[in-house]
């Protein structure tokens, strides 16, 4: 079944070309905030570069995962940092995508542009049973692109 209004591949990588001189004029101020600027958040944003992965019924394009290669080859021809913060944040859509319906409502049912950062825990990491759900505990290292998510 075909997705209305998905973008051809070839204009997503055409949207993340024209940014490279925009992100190389902000790379050094992306490693000196250790995070993407705002302005090149809603430039990706604007690019709908975020909607790769996200299912088509919150508005996503649902492409195929190989088109983040192309794109991050593009937008790291201007900043490494920000192909790497797109590459991890739009896979998590790409992973969530593969959740339950109820769980994506959580995440996408009340912010369709809603995006997701994730952390992979250390050996002290635990979920332990109780009464009425679950407590996590341990510890986890940095998650790429967490400021630009809710």
């Amino acid at each position: 079944m075909a997705i209305a209004n998905v973008p051809a591949r070839e204009l997503l990588i055409d949207r993340a070309r024209e940014l490279i001189p925009a992100l190389r004029a902000r790379a050094e101020i992306a490693d000196d905030l250790r995070r993407l600027p705002d302005e090149t958040h809603r430039d990706l944003v604007n690019a709908e570069l975020f909607q790769i992965y996200l299912p088509a019924r919150f508005g996503g394009f649902e492409l195929d995962y190989m088109l983040q290669v192309d794109l991050a080859a593009e937008l790291g021809r201007g900043c490494g940092s920000t192909a790497w913060v797109h590459a991890v944040v739009a896979s998590h859509s790409w992973m969530h995508g593969m959740f339950t319906p109820e769980a994506q409502d959580e995440v996408w049912g009340d912010d369709p542009n809603a995006l997701i950062a994730g952390s992979t825990p250390t050996a002290d990491a635990r979920i332990d049973p109780v009464a009425d759900g679950f407590v996590l505990n341990g510890t986890w290292s940095f998650a790429s692109g967490v400021d630009l998510c809710s």
